[in-house]
């Protein structure tokens, strides 16, 4: 009878061993959706970040909250763009995500916005449009005042103009005034992924 005991211990252990060497190993070859490299920003998401975005701002943030930026490319460098279902989805308690159709507006018809609660991550996933961005809220006029309910004021004015493409991401703090959904050329359908990472 001891002799079997000690058999089973003995495979216990052996299997426990077995496990925990799997599990090394599935971690040791987890590649991250996102990570700092000499200063860069190395994602495995199929789009490259644009060059608008402030790498200074987004450095200090991903090194106070990697795990939020990881939630958020993981979800990004998972997705298929064609079968995403609109509307917003929690990624965690501090990332979500908004997915919206619409069609691409008139300059006359698009306000600056800024956000204080959450940082924006905007990726045209279909189609293409323009973004205004100016980083001096103070060349702009506010048009509607900050409310904390939906994490927005509205300026006009203006600023620089970027292209976005599905082969590029954009970034914006809250000190980035941004005016998305403007005309490429002509009004287009588009869709847009609109991944919202809490600031603090």
């Amino acid at each position: 009878m001891r002799k079997i005991i000690l058999l089973l211990i003995v495979a216990l252990l052996g299997a426990c061993h077995t496990n925990q060497k799997k599990q090394n190993e599935q971690t040791a070859g987890h590649v991250k959706s996102i990570s700092l490299e000499n200063g860069n920003m190395v994602v495995t998401f199929e789009a490259c970040p644009d060059s608008s975005i402030d790498m200074q701002a987004w450095q200090e943030h991903y090194n106070k909250y990697p795990e939020r930026w990881e939630v958020a490319f993981d979800y990004l460098s998972g997705i298929d763009p064609d079968s995403l279902p609109l509307g917003r989805t929690d990624l965690s308690d501090e990332v979500f995500v908004a997915v919206s159709e619409y069609t691409t507006k008139e300059p006359a018809d698009v306000r600056y916005e800024a956000h204080r609660q959450y940082i924006d991550l905007q990726y045209v996933a279909s189609g293409s449009e323009y973004i205004g961005i100016q980083r001096d809220t103070t060349q702009l006029t506010c048009v509607q005042p900050y409310t904390e309910s939906n994490d927005v004021a509205f300026y006009t004015g203006e600023g620089e103009l970027m292209k976005a493409t599905p082969d590029r991401f954009f970034i914006f703090f809250p000190k980035d005034a941004h005016r998305p959904c403007l005309k490429d050329s002509e009004p287009a359908l588009l869709k847009k992924i609109v991944v919202k990472i809490k600031a603090d």
